[in-house]
Protein backbone atom coordinates (compact mmCIF):
# COMPACT_ATOMS: atom_id res chain seq x y z
CA UNK A 1 0.00 0.00 0.00
CA UNK A 2 1.59 3.12 -1.01
CA UNK A 3 1.66 6.92 0.37
CA UNK A 4 -0.21 8.88 -2.04
CA UNK A 5 -0.76 12.63 -2.62
CA UNK A 6 -3.32 14.36 -4.86
CA UNK A 7 -3.33 18.11 -5.74
CA UNK A 8 -6.17 19.59 -7.25
CA UNK A 9 -5.29 23.28 -9.11
CA UNK A 10 -8.04 25.27 -9.02
CA UNK A 11 -8.82 27.16 -12.04
CA UNK A 12 -5.52 25.92 -14.01
CA UNK A 13 -6.04 25.63 -17.45
CA UNK A 14 -3.97 23.41 -18.97
CA UNK A 15 -2.92 25.63 -22.58
CA UNK A 16 -1.47 28.11 -20.04
CA UNK A 17 1.20 25.96 -18.61
CA UNK A 18 4.58 26.02 -19.90
CA UNK A 19 4.95 22.15 -20.04
CA UNK A 20 1.82 21.84 -22.03
CA UNK A 21 3.35 24.57 -24.81
CA UNK A 22 1.97 27.94 -23.59
CA UNK A 23 4.31 30.91 -24.48
CA UNK A 24 5.19 32.16 -21.36
CA UNK A 25 7.36 30.29 -18.81
CA UNK A 26 4.42 29.91 -15.93
CA UNK A 27 5.37 26.68 -14.85
CA UNK A 28 8.96 26.00 -14.49
CA UNK A 29 9.00 24.09 -11.58
CA UNK A 30 6.29 21.86 -12.41
CA UNK A 31 7.97 21.43 -16.11
CA UNK A 32 10.84 20.19 -14.42
CA UNK A 33 8.51 17.79 -12.20
CA UNK A 34 7.25 16.73 -15.77
CA UNK A 35 10.95 15.63 -16.95
CA UNK A 36 10.38 12.79 -14.24
CA UNK A 37 6.57 11.73 -14.70
CA UNK A 38 4.09 11.10 -16.93
CA UNK A 39 2.25 13.79 -18.55
CA UNK A 40 -1.42 13.17 -20.09
CA UNK A 41 -1.71 15.61 -23.22
CA UNK A 42 -5.79 15.70 -23.38
CA UNK A 43 -7.24 15.31 -19.27
CA UNK A 44 -10.77 16.34 -20.18
CA UNK A 45 -13.37 17.87 -16.84
CA UNK A 46 -16.61 16.54 -18.18
CA UNK A 47 -18.37 18.46 -15.22
CA UNK A 48 -17.76 21.76 -14.56
CA UNK A 49 -17.31 23.94 -12.33
CA UNK A 50 -15.38 22.97 -9.07
CA UNK A 51 -18.49 21.15 -7.29
CA UNK A 52 -19.59 18.70 -9.94
CA UNK A 53 -15.63 18.31 -11.14
CA UNK A 54 -14.02 17.44 -7.49
CA UNK A 55 -16.95 15.51 -7.22
CA UNK A 56 -16.02 13.22 -10.54
CA UNK A 57 -12.36 13.52 -9.43
CA UNK A 58 -13.36 11.50 -5.91
CA UNK A 59 -16.17 9.36 -7.21
CA UNK A 60 -14.79 8.04 -9.98
CA UNK A 61 -17.93 8.53 -11.58
CA UNK A 62 -20.23 10.79 -13.83
CA UNK A 63 -22.41 13.42 -13.29
CA UNK A 64 -25.29 10.84 -14.35
CA UNK A 65 -23.96 8.86 -11.64
CA UNK A 66 -23.49 11.15 -8.48
CA UNK A 67 -25.71 14.16 -9.82
CA UNK A 68 -23.80 17.28 -8.22
CA UNK A 69 -24.57 19.31 -11.64
CA UNK A 70 -24.79 22.75 -10.19
CA UNK A 71 -22.40 24.76 -8.62
CA UNK A 72 -23.34 25.74 -4.26
CA UNK A 73 -26.29 24.04 -5.00
CA UNK A 74 -28.66 22.24 -2.22
CA UNK A 75 -28.11 18.76 -3.09
CA UNK A 76 -26.23 16.66 -1.17
CA UNK A 77 -24.05 13.62 -2.69
CA UNK A 78 -26.21 10.71 -1.86
CA UNK A 79 -24.29 8.74 1.08
CA UNK A 80 -24.37 5.30 -1.00
CA UNK A 81 -21.99 6.86 -3.56
CA UNK A 82 -18.82 6.37 -2.00
CA UNK A 83 -15.54 8.97 -2.28
CA UNK A 84 -11.73 7.59 -2.78
CA UNK A 85 -10.52 9.11 0.52
CA UNK A 86 -13.65 7.22 1.87
CA UNK A 87 -12.72 3.82 0.33
CA UNK A 88 -9.08 4.25 1.29
CA UNK A 89 -9.91 5.27 4.94
CA UNK A 90 -11.83 2.21 5.39
CA UNK A 91 -8.98 -0.11 3.45
CA UNK A 92 -6.31 1.10 6.44
CA UNK A 93 -4.82 4.14 4.82
CA UNK A 94 -4.70 7.57 7.12
CA UNK A 95 -6.17 10.38 5.15
CA UNK A 96 -5.46 13.85 5.58
CA UNK A 97 -6.69 17.14 3.55
CA UNK A 98 -5.69 20.69 2.91
CA UNK A 99 -8.83 21.52 1.54
CA UNK A 100 -11.88 24.32 2.04
CA UNK A 101 -14.56 22.93 -0.14
CA UNK A 102 -16.15 21.36 2.56
CA UNK A 103 -19.34 19.14 2.50
CA UNK A 104 -19.27 15.94 1.11
CA UNK A 105 -15.13 16.86 -0.02
CA UNK A 106 -14.98 16.03 4.12
CA UNK A 107 -16.03 12.25 4.03
CA UNK A 108 -13.05 10.12 4.96
CA UNK A 109 -10.87 12.65 6.85
CA UNK A 110 -11.16 11.77 10.14
CA UNK A 111 -11.71 14.64 12.69
CA UNK A 112 -8.57 17.25 12.69
CA UNK A 113 -7.21 15.75 9.21
CA UNK A 114 -9.66 17.99 7.12
CA UNK A 115 -7.87 21.26 7.59
CA UNK A 116 -8.89 24.84 5.33
CA UNK A 117 -6.66 27.72 5.79
CA UNK A 118 -6.72 31.67 5.28
CA UNK A 119 -4.90 34.39 3.27
CA UNK A 120 -4.78 38.08 2.90
CA UNK A 121 -6.69 39.44 0.04
CA UNK A 122 -6.40 42.61 -2.08
CA UNK A 123 -3.98 43.78 -4.54
CA UNK A 124 -0.45 42.46 -4.96
CA UNK A 125 -1.43 40.69 -1.32
CA UNK A 126 -3.00 37.10 -2.61
CA UNK A 127 -0.43 34.49 -1.03
CA UNK A 128 -2.84 31.87 -1.77
CA UNK A 129 -0.25 28.82 -2.05
CA UNK A 130 1.40 29.76 1.07
CA UNK A 131 -1.04 29.29 3.34
CA UNK A 132 -2.15 26.16 1.35
CA UNK A 133 1.67 25.07 1.52
CA UNK A 134 0.90 25.77 5.74
CA UNK A 135 -1.96 23.75 6.41
CA UNK A 136 -0.26 20.72 3.97
CA UNK A 137 3.02 20.66 5.22
CA UNK A 138 1.48 20.24 9.25
CA UNK A 139 -0.50 17.37 7.97
CA UNK A 140 2.61 15.52 6.07
CA UNK A 141 3.39 15.67 8.95
CA UNK A 142 1.50 14.40 10.87
CA UNK A 143 1.08 11.80 8.51
CA UNK A 144 4.52 11.33 8.25
CA UNK A 145 4.29 10.44 12.31
CA UNK A 146 2.47 7.32 12.07
CA UNK A 147 3.03 4.01 11.18
CA UNK A 148 -0.28 3.78 8.19
CA UNK A 149 0.25 4.13 4.49
CA UNK A 150 -1.39 7.98 3.90
CA UNK A 151 -3.28 9.78 1.64
CA UNK A 152 -3.35 13.53 1.23
CA UNK A 153 -5.26 15.43 -1.33
CA UNK A 154 -4.12 19.27 -1.25
CA UNK A 155 -5.78 21.68 -2.83
CA UNK A 156 -4.62 24.82 -4.50
CA UNK A 157 -6.59 28.00 -5.70
CA UNK A 158 -4.43 30.97 -6.91
CA UNK A 159 -5.12 31.33 -10.83
CA UNK A 160 -8.88 31.91 -9.45
CA UNK A 161 -10.25 34.97 -9.28
CA UNK A 162 -8.98 37.65 -8.14
CA UNK A 163 -5.82 37.49 -9.68
CA UNK A 164 -3.99 39.26 -7.52
CA UNK A 165 -0.67 37.93 -7.64
CA UNK A 166 2.19 39.48 -5.02
CA UNK A 167 5.38 40.79 -6.16
CA UNK A 168 7.34 40.35 -8.72
CA UNK A 169 4.94 38.16 -10.24
CA UNK A 170 2.38 40.67 -11.00
CA UNK A 171 4.55 42.43 -13.04
CA UNK A 172 5.95 39.04 -14.22
CA UNK A 173 4.64 39.26 -18.28
CA UNK A 174 3.34 42.65 -18.50
CA UNK A 175 5.17 45.80 -18.79
CA UNK A 176 2.77 48.97 -19.16
CA UNK A 177 -0.03 50.86 -18.27
CA UNK A 178 -2.76 48.51 -17.21
CA UNK A 179 -5.26 51.76 -16.43
CA UNK A 180 -4.01 53.49 -19.71
CA UNK A 181 -7.89 55.63 -20.00
CA UNK A 182 -7.30 55.53 -24.04
CA UNK A 183 -7.05 51.67 -24.13
CA UNK A 184 -10.59 50.53 -24.73
CA UNK A 185 -10.65 47.05 -24.58
CA UNK A 186 -12.08 46.45 -21.00
CA UNK A 187 -15.14 48.06 -22.22
CA UNK A 188 -16.94 44.73 -23.03
CA UNK A 189 -15.76 43.06 -19.70
CA UNK A 190 -17.00 45.78 -17.80
CA UNK A 191 -20.27 45.79 -19.82
CA UNK A 192 -21.22 41.89 -18.70
CA UNK A 193 -23.84 42.39 -16.23
CA UNK A 194 -24.09 39.38 -14.29
CA UNK A 195 -20.09 40.27 -13.68
CA UNK A 196 -19.68 44.13 -13.81
CA UNK A 197 -19.83 44.77 -9.96
CA UNK A 198 -17.33 41.52 -8.86
CA UNK A 199 -14.70 42.58 -12.08
CA UNK A 200 -15.07 46.57 -10.88
CA UNK A 201 -14.40 45.03 -7.02
CA UNK A 202 -10.84 43.53 -8.25
CA UNK A 203 -9.95 44.90 -11.68
CA UNK A 204 -8.20 48.49 -10.25
CA UNK A 205 -5.01 49.13 -9.14
CA UNK A 206 -5.33 51.53 -5.43
CA UNK A 207 -3.51 54.73 -4.35
CA UNK A 208 -0.64 53.59 -2.65
CA UNK A 209 -1.48 56.54 -0.18
CA UNK A 210 -5.11 55.46 0.58
CA UNK A 211 -5.73 51.71 -1.01
CA UNK A 212 -8.99 51.17 0.64
CA UNK A 213 -10.48 54.95 -1.07
CA UNK A 214 -12.79 53.17 -3.95
CA UNK A 215 -12.89 56.92 -5.39
CA UNK A 216 -8.41 56.97 -6.04
CA UNK A 217 -9.00 53.35 -7.41
CA UNK A 218 -8.09 53.20 -11.05
CA UNK A 219 -9.99 50.58 -12.75
CA UNK A 220 -7.76 47.89 -15.27
CA UNK A 221 -8.21 48.99 -19.10
CA UNK A 222 -6.06 46.80 -20.56
CA UNK A 223 -7.18 43.59 -21.76
CA UNK A 224 -3.90 41.92 -21.86
CA UNK A 225 -2.71 42.91 -18.12
CA UNK A 226 -5.40 40.74 -16.94
CA UNK A 227 -4.54 38.07 -19.22
CA UNK A 228 -1.04 38.20 -17.30
CA UNK A 229 -2.80 38.39 -14.08
CA UNK A 230 -3.73 34.85 -14.69
CA UNK A 231 -0.57 34.08 -15.86
CA UNK A 232 1.28 35.37 -13.00
CA UNK A 233 -0.89 33.70 -10.22
CA UNK A 234 0.22 30.48 -12.05
CA UNK A 235 3.72 31.34 -11.84
CA UNK A 236 3.45 32.25 -8.17
CA UNK A 237 1.78 28.93 -7.42
CA UNK A 238 4.60 27.25 -9.36
CA UNK A 239 6.80 28.70 -7.40
CA UNK A 240 5.26 27.92 -3.73
CA UNK A 241 4.82 24.37 -5.25
CA UNK A 242 8.82 23.85 -5.94
CA UNK A 243 8.74 24.78 -1.69
CA UNK A 244 6.60 21.67 -1.39
CA UNK A 245 8.34 18.98 -3.75
CA UNK A 246 11.17 20.52 -1.84
CA UNK A 247 9.66 19.51 1.89
CA UNK A 248 8.83 15.97 -0.01
CA UNK A 249 12.66 15.86 -0.84
CA UNK A 250 13.92 16.42 2.17
CA UNK A 251 11.28 14.18 3.62
CA UNK A 252 12.32 11.21 1.62
CA UNK A 253 8.67 10.79 0.14
CA UNK A 254 9.37 12.29 -2.87
CA UNK A 255 11.01 9.22 -4.87
CA UNK A 256 8.33 6.37 -3.57
CA UNK A 257 5.14 8.91 -3.31
CA UNK A 258 2.46 8.40 -6.00
CA UNK A 259 1.85 12.42 -6.55
CA UNK A 260 -0.64 13.16 -9.21
CA UNK A 261 -1.45 16.73 -10.15
CA UNK A 262 -4.48 18.36 -11.62
CA UNK A 263 -7.20 20.57 -11.77
CA UNK A 264 -10.86 20.67 -11.31
CA UNK A 265 -11.29 22.79 -14.39
CA UNK A 266 -9.82 25.58 -16.63
CA UNK A 267 -10.98 29.39 -16.93
CA UNK A 268 -11.99 31.66 -19.58
CA UNK A 269 -10.30 34.45 -20.45
CA UNK A 270 -11.19 36.49 -23.44
CA UNK A 271 -11.35 33.65 -25.64
CA UNK A 272 -15.28 33.39 -26.09
CA UNK A 273 -16.43 36.82 -24.64
CA UNK A 274 -17.17 35.00 -21.56
CA UNK A 275 -14.90 36.99 -19.34
CA UNK A 276 -12.94 35.10 -16.29
CA UNK A 277 -14.74 32.75 -15.14
CA UNK A 278 -15.05 29.20 -15.82
CA UNK A 279 -18.45 28.92 -17.70
CA UNK A 280 -18.56 27.27 -21.62
CA UNK A 281 -17.49 24.09 -22.49
CA UNK A 282 -14.97 25.15 -24.37
CA UNK A 283 -11.11 23.80 -24.38
CA UNK A 284 -10.27 26.45 -21.99
CA UNK A 285 -12.11 25.16 -19.14
CA UNK A 286 -12.62 21.62 -19.72
CA UNK A 287 -8.76 20.80 -21.04
CA UNK A 288 -7.13 19.99 -17.57
CA UNK A 289 -3.82 19.09 -16.87
CA UNK A 290 -2.62 15.37 -15.28
CA UNK A 291 0.73 14.44 -14.38
CA UNK A 292 1.41 11.63 -12.56
CA UNK A 293 5.14 11.15 -11.03
CA UNK A 294 6.12 8.31 -8.94
CA UNK A 295 10.24 7.09 -10.27
CA UNK A 296 9.98 3.86 -8.60
CA UNK A 297 6.94 3.01 -10.64
CA UNK A 298 6.03 5.67 -13.26
CA UNK A 299 7.92 5.87 -16.15
CA UNK A 300 9.38 9.42 -16.25
CA UNK A 301 9.75 11.78 -19.50
CA UNK A 302 6.02 10.31 -20.98
CA UNK A 303 3.97 12.23 -22.59
CA UNK A 304 1.03 10.36 -23.47
CA UNK A 305 -2.03 11.44 -25.96
CA UNK A 306 -5.75 9.76 -26.31
CA UNK A 307 -8.63 11.24 -23.94
CA UNK A 308 -8.65 10.59 -20.47
CA UNK A 309 -10.70 12.18 -17.87
CA UNK A 310 -11.15 13.45 -14.19
CA UNK A 311 -13.15 10.21 -13.94
CA UNK A 312 -10.08 7.96 -14.32
CA UNK A 313 -8.53 9.65 -11.13
CA UNK A 314 -10.20 8.05 -8.47
CA UNK A 315 -9.88 4.22 -10.10
CA UNK A 316 -5.75 5.11 -10.75
CA UNK A 317 -5.65 5.58 -6.98
CA UNK A 318 -7.39 2.71 -5.73
CA UNK A 319 -5.45 0.61 -8.05
CA UNK A 320 -1.83 1.56 -7.07
CA UNK A 321 -3.16 1.44 -3.28
CA UNK A 322 -3.80 -1.95 -4.05
CA UNK A 323 -7.83 -1.88 -3.92
CA UNK A 324 -9.05 -2.60 -7.54
CA UNK A 325 -11.52 -5.33 -6.27
CA UNK A 326 -12.73 -1.87 -3.92
CA UNK A 327 -13.30 0.26 -7.29
CA UNK A 328 -14.99 -2.80 -9.27
CA UNK A 329 -17.34 -3.43 -5.82
CA UNK A 330 -18.04 0.43 -6.09
CA UNK A 331 -18.51 -0.02 -9.92
CA UNK A 332 -16.61 3.44 -10.58
CA UNK A 333 -17.11 4.44 -14.18
CA UNK A 334 -13.79 5.72 -15.08
CA UNK A 335 -10.55 3.54 -15.83
CA UNK A 336 -7.32 3.06 -14.20
CA UNK A 337 -4.26 4.94 -16.07
CA UNK A 338 -1.74 2.35 -14.78
CA UNK A 339 -2.00 -0.19 -17.61
CA UNK A 340 -1.62 2.88 -20.40
CA UNK A 341 1.31 4.65 -18.11
CA UNK A 342 3.21 1.47 -17.89
CA UNK A 343 2.33 0.45 -21.18
CA UNK A 344 3.11 4.14 -22.93
CA UNK A 345 -0.06 3.71 -24.88
CA UNK A 346 -1.69 6.44 -26.64
CA UNK A 347 -5.20 4.91 -26.49
CA UNK A 348 -7.11 6.75 -23.55
CA UNK A 349 -9.84 5.35 -21.88
CA UNK A 350 -12.63 6.45 -24.15
CA UNK A 351 -13.84 7.42 -27.67
CA UNK A 352 -15.22 10.02 -26.51
CA UNK A 353 -16.56 12.12 -23.35
CA UNK A 354 -19.95 13.52 -21.92
CA UNK A 355 -19.85 17.12 -20.87
CA UNK A 356 -22.13 19.58 -18.92
CA UNK A 357 -22.18 22.51 -16.86
CA UNK A 358 -25.23 24.28 -14.72
CA UNK A 359 -23.56 27.04 -12.99
CA UNK A 360 -24.18 30.28 -14.86
CA UNK A 361 -25.15 28.65 -17.84
CA UNK A 362 -27.07 25.07 -18.77
CA UNK A 363 -25.37 23.22 -21.45
CA UNK A 364 -24.29 19.58 -22.51
CA UNK A 365 -21.80 18.69 -25.00
CA UNK A 366 -20.09 15.42 -26.80
CA UNK A 367 -16.23 15.33 -27.30
CA UNK A 368 -14.42 12.95 -29.60
CA UNK A 369 -10.38 13.39 -29.99
CA UNK A 370 -11.53 15.18 -33.34
CA UNK A 371 -15.08 16.93 -32.73
CA UNK A 372 -16.98 18.82 -30.05
CA UNK A 373 -20.74 19.37 -29.81
CA UNK A 374 -22.04 21.62 -27.33
CA UNK A 375 -26.03 22.21 -27.00
CA UNK A 376 -27.88 24.77 -25.32
CA UNK A 377 -30.98 22.73 -23.46
CA UNK A 378 -32.97 26.18 -22.52
CA UNK A 379 -31.41 27.09 -19.29
CA UNK A 380 -28.89 29.86 -20.55
CA UNK A 381 -29.78 33.74 -19.61
CA UNK A 382 -29.97 35.35 -22.86
CA UNK A 383 -27.02 37.64 -21.53
CA UNK A 384 -24.53 35.60 -22.94
CA UNK A 385 -25.37 35.40 -26.34
CA UNK A 386 -24.31 31.73 -27.18
CA UNK A 387 -25.17 29.68 -30.08
CA UNK A 388 -28.13 27.08 -29.03
CA UNK A 389 -25.40 24.80 -31.11
CA UNK A 390 -21.83 24.56 -31.70
CA UNK A 391 -19.57 22.45 -33.38
CA UNK A 392 -15.71 22.81 -33.62
CA UNK A 393 -13.13 20.58 -35.17
CA UNK A 394 -10.21 20.53 -32.42
CA UNK A 395 -7.66 18.96 -35.06
CA UNK A 396 -7.94 22.19 -37.31
CA UNK A 397 -9.55 24.52 -34.71
CA UNK A 398 -8.06 23.65 -31.64
CA UNK A 399 -9.41 27.22 -30.49
CA UNK A 400 -12.78 26.92 -30.94
CA UNK A 401 -12.98 29.47 -32.94
CA UNK A 402 -15.18 28.52 -36.12
CA UNK A 403 -18.82 27.03 -35.13
CA UNK A 404 -19.53 24.81 -38.03
CA UNK A 405 -22.53 23.56 -37.13
CA UNK A 406 -24.71 25.25 -39.76
CA UNK A 407 -22.35 23.76 -42.30
CA UNK A 408 -21.88 19.96 -40.98
CA UNK A 409 -25.23 18.87 -40.80
CA UNK A 410 -24.03 15.00 -40.89
CA UNK A 411 -21.44 15.25 -38.22
CA UNK A 412 -23.51 17.02 -36.10
CA UNK A 413 -26.27 14.52 -36.69
CA UNK A 414 -23.90 11.92 -35.75
CA UNK A 415 -22.78 13.34 -32.38
CA UNK A 416 -26.40 14.12 -31.19
CA UNK A 417 -27.08 10.16 -31.96
CA UNK A 418 -23.82 9.18 -30.27
CA UNK A 419 -24.97 11.24 -26.93
CA UNK A 420 -28.39 10.17 -27.11
CA UNK A 421 -27.64 6.74 -26.98
CA UNK A 422 -24.78 7.13 -24.48
CA UNK A 423 -27.82 8.86 -22.22
CA UNK A 424 -30.41 6.37 -22.76
CA UNK A 425 -28.27 3.93 -21.76
CA UNK A 426 -26.76 5.72 -19.00
CA UNK A 427 -29.98 6.87 -17.51
CA UNK A 428 -31.08 3.18 -17.73
CA UNK A 429 -28.11 2.24 -15.72
CA UNK A 430 -28.60 4.34 -13.09
CA UNK A 431 -32.57 4.88 -12.29
CA UNK A 432 -31.92 8.78 -11.73
CA UNK A 433 -32.93 11.91 -13.23
CA UNK A 434 -31.28 13.39 -15.87
CA UNK A 435 -29.95 16.43 -13.48
CA UNK A 436 -29.24 18.32 -16.37
CA UNK A 437 -33.19 18.54 -16.89
CA UNK A 438 -33.85 18.55 -13.03
CA UNK A 439 -31.60 21.07 -11.86
CA UNK A 440 -31.82 24.72 -12.84
CA UNK A 441 -28.54 27.58 -13.07
CA UNK A 442 -27.54 28.55 -9.55
CA UNK A 443 -25.45 31.15 -10.33
CA UNK A 444 -26.95 34.72 -11.75
CA UNK A 445 -24.86 37.69 -10.44
CA UNK A 446 -21.72 38.34 -8.55
CA UNK A 447 -20.65 41.51 -6.66
CA UNK A 448 -21.52 43.90 -4.52
CA UNK A 449 -22.22 47.30 -5.74
CA UNK A 450 -21.23 49.36 -3.25
CA UNK A 451 -17.50 48.35 -3.23
CA UNK A 452 -17.17 48.33 -7.03
CA UNK A 453 -15.42 51.15 -8.93
CA UNK A 454 -17.19 53.54 -10.72
CA UNK A 455 -16.93 53.17 -14.84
Amino acid sequence: MRNIILISLDTLRASSMSCYGHYNLTTPHLDALVEKSTLFEKCISPHIPTHPAHTTMFTGKDVLSHQIITQGGTLNLAEDVRTMPELLSEAGYFTVAADNLGRWFQRGFPEGQYQGYQWESGYRKARKAEAVNETAMALLDLAQSQDKPWFAFLHYWDPHTPYHPPLPFERMFYSGDECDPNNRSMDAVYACEPFTDYFRQWMCTPDPADPENITKKRLWRDRRYVNSQYDASIAYMDACLAQLFRYLQDSEQLEETLLIITADHGEELDEHELWYDHHGLYETNCHVPLIVHCPALVPAGQRLGGLVRLTDIAPTILDYAGLTPVAEREKLEGTSLRVLMESGAHDGTTAAVYLTECGWMKKRGWQTEKWKLIVETGGTPAVYNTPDLELYDLEEDPDEVYNLAEEADEVVARLQAEMAVFLERRLAETGLPDPTVEQEITMRRIGDKSKAVPL
